[in-house]
């Protein structure tokens, strides 16, 4: 049996098409993950295409292709499944959007997986392979962290991704924010065992570990045993984190001794009414610098994320963000524009409202307006986002943030802050070219 996993990408981070560069990528494990699922007993060839980093040969000879999706990335999915399907090859659809569209997928696939992999992907192959796929497999029972197995990372080469030693803790967040899917999947945030996630670490022989969780932190207790534990692996490492790990000054410690270099944090807006808004609670009433300087006195940079288009966004928001972001003293903004992603509650009441402009799927990347703001218009928020994102990447700001600690790792900075100057100086321009492919 021979088995293609591909990552298809959307327009941006696309191999032939994309802006995104090494200094930006880090190495996804879905399919790795499906290929060490794969039941030995099928003797299988897989193969895994990432097409961040290579471009997909439609004439590979697979009995069965296995593509995931996100929304963004779903058009070009359907795209390839459809070339693949043509040839006579089974497609199976899995990951976000399939599971939140399931009807949408199944017009694109022989089946779709919806939900998690660990126990219906080897079901699904053991199916194939005696002749009796279904249209549908979904695992209705209680997911138990448990089965999360190590990815078979052969298929990753360190020469392609910034971050390829890249390890999954826990899945979901324990943060409440309506424009993420994560609560669709998980109500609540769970996590591997600690013993198995050191033991996946020590496996691994890059120095720098990258953590793709959406919050590291989710259950605070178990964060600060995990962490114990890998300072004892003489390793560095980044994620992401909620803000209210300032709060405990004992985690922030053990973190330190850890190795922790650096943490994305959701900062979405200096406006109080826009994080109550959206749920991001954690954020209300706090003062950013403050959580800024706590982190640089323990050594950790900070990457700021902000997102321009809530329902409370005026015109105003752009000049007022951008001066804050050029005299702040974190380390990395990143700049996104609000996206109502189907399946999360902001989708379904703007489809409520008229709201939402276009089911381009390939537009819903965080790049893109892709529904009616409220307060300004969609040229509003484009030109807005965009001047922001120019004075967020300027080489004034850049000058700025080489004299905050802290300063030993600022050659790191340098390096991911002209990539993600590269980046967001062309989204706009990318964004154009592809309205009109």
């Amino acid at each position: 049996m021979r088995i293609l996993l591909i990552h298809p990408q959307n327009y941006l981070q696309r191999h032939e098409t994309g802006i995104y560069g090494r200094s930006l990528r880090y190495a996804p494990l879905t399919m790795p993950t499906l290929k060490a699922l794969v039941p030995p007993e099928l003797n299988a060839e897989v193969h895994v295409v990432d097409e961040m980093v290579q471009e997909i040969d439609f004439a590979e000879k697979a009995d069965l292709v296995g593509i995931t999706a996100i929304t963004g990335t779903a058009p070009r999915a359907f795209e390839i499944a459809d070339k693949f399907r043509a040839t006579g090859a089974k497609v199976v659809l899995g990951g976000v959007h399939p599971t939140l569209r399931t009807e949408e997928s199944l017009q694109h696939a022989d089946a779709v997986v919806r939900g998690y992999a660990e126990r219906t992907w080897p079901r699904l192959l053991r199916d194939f392979a005696a002749g009796k796929l279904q249209r549908l497999y979904e695992d209705n029972e209680p997911f138990d962290p448990g089965l999360i197995v190590p990815p078979d990372r052969s298929s990753i080469s360190r020469r392609d991704y910034i971050g390829w030693c890249t390890v999954e803790m826990g899945r979901g967040c324990s943060c409440t924010c309506d424009f993420c899917i994560s609560h669709r999947f998980h109500r609540t945030y769970i996590s591997r065992s600690t013993a198995d996630v050191i033991a996946e670490v020590k496996s691994m022989p890059g120095k720098v570990i990258f953590f793709l969780d959406p919050n590291l932190m989710g259950n605070r207790a178990q964060a600060k045993e995990f962490f114990t534990e890998f300072a004892k692996l003489n390793k560095w490492w980044v994620g992401c984190a909620s803000m209210d790990v300032v709060d405990d000054p004992e985690l922030l410690k053990i973190l330190k001794r850890s190795g922790c270099r650096g943490l994305l944090m959701g900062f979405e807006s200096l406006r109080q009414e826009a994080l109550v808004s959206s749920g991001k609670t954690r954020n209300v009433g706090r003062t950013y610098a403050q959580v800024v300087e706590t982190l640089h006195d323990y050594g950790i940079l900070v990457q700021a994320c902000f997102v321009f288009g809530f329902d409370t966004d005026d015109v105003g928001v752009f000049e007022e963000t951008a001066d804050y972001i050029v005299k702040a003293r974190f380390d990395l903004p990143q700049i996104s524009i609000y996206t109502p992603f189907p399946g999360t509650p902001v989708y379904d009441r703007l489809e409520r409202e008229g709201r939402i402009l276009t089911r381009d799927w390939s537009r819903y990347n965080g790049q893109n307006v892709v529904f009616q703001p409220a307060r300004m218009s969609v040229q509003e928020l484009e030109r807005g986002t965009d001047l922001v994102r120019r004075r967020a990447y300027s080489m004034n700001a850049l000058s700025r943030r080489l004299l905050t600690p802290p300063l030993w790792v600022k050659p790191l900075v340098i390096m991911s802050y002209l990539g993600f100057r590269f980046y967001q100086y062309r989204i706009a321009r990318a964004g154009d070219i592809q309205k009109y492919r």
